[in-house]
């Protein structure tokens, strides 16, 4: 008898085991994500980042995490001036690495895909390499049209297609020709009115936003609107700022407005 319960207290410990000890695993990485997200959103970005990092470590397959560690390590990359390029390409190309973690976890993740397209157009600006650009240019295109076929009232998909048309709308004639001719063309018809378009759009789902507000007003600025661009910066700087990056948007838009003002 006593050796049957014997066995029993041995299997109910097995059990405990079994099923506890994951569960408190489970638990203890939740705690640390959520940690992160707190943490994020006080724009307190490194330490996020290592929130996000210590869950990824914990669950290699946690998508989220990669998710918002890239956007972390995008954050703290693009901050970082040229004069340390190669520690901001390091960072960058992290942030492209978990951003694809995370597409190959969750594909029909937006949120994941924003994250590649942030990374992306990041490196693409310190890129020296103008097929890298273009290569880049065409993927970023990409992800944001794939991003509305998955939520059509993701605003950032529309302001990045805003972005996109604007940069490639002030390349010169023979830019545009040599990427029409040697690396392919483009996939849509490139114009300052669609960028505006673009922007518009965004804007529609978050009239607040500093960051949608500053690609309506350079877009107002590149097509000679130059009062309706200034109503917008003024508009801009008036709201609270609601994101990490929110206050470097600020200072774009303080810029912008002391150009337009000269």
């Amino acid at each position: 008898m006593h050796a049957t319960l014997k066995g029993i207290d041995y299997q109910k410990c097995f059990l405990f085991f079994l099923f506890f000890f994951p569960s408190l695993a489970y638990a203890q990485y939740a705690n640390t994500f959520e940690e992160g997200l707190a943490l994020e959103k006080a724009f307190k970005t490194e330490q996020a980042f290592e929130k996000f990092e210590a869950v990824i470590k914990q669950n290699p397959k946690h998508p989220k995490a990669y998710t918002h560690a890239s956007r972390m390590l995008s954050n703290m990359g693009g901050r970082l001036p040229m004069s340390k390029l190669e520690e901001k390409r390091k960072l960058l190309e992290k942030a492209r690495k978990y951003a694809e973690k995370s597409i190959e976890l969750s594909p029909d993740d937006p949120d994941a895909r924003l994250a590649h397209i942030i990374s992306l157009g990041l490196l693409s600006e310190i890129s020296r390499n103008p097929r890298e650009k273009v290569l880049d240019a065409k993927l970023i295109h990409g992800e944001a049209k794939k991003i509305i076929e998955l939520d059509s009232l993701y605003g950032e998909a529309y302001f990045v297609l805003g972005k996109w048309q604007l940069e490639l709308s002030r390349l010169n004639w023979f830019e545009l020709l040599a990427c029409k001719l040697l690396f392919g063309g483009l996939p849509e018809e490139i114009s300052k009115q669609a960028a505006l378009e673009y922007f518009n759009k965004a804007l529609s789902i978050n009239p607040n936003s500093i960051l949608y507000l500053f690609g309506q007003a350079s877009a107002y600025a590149d097509l000679g609107e130059k009062e309706k661009a200034v109503k917008v910066l003024q508009r801009a700087l008036k709201l609270p700022l609601s994101e990490p990056d929110d206050e470097q948007r600020k200072e774009r838009c303080r810029n912008l407005l002391n150009t337009l003002q000269k």
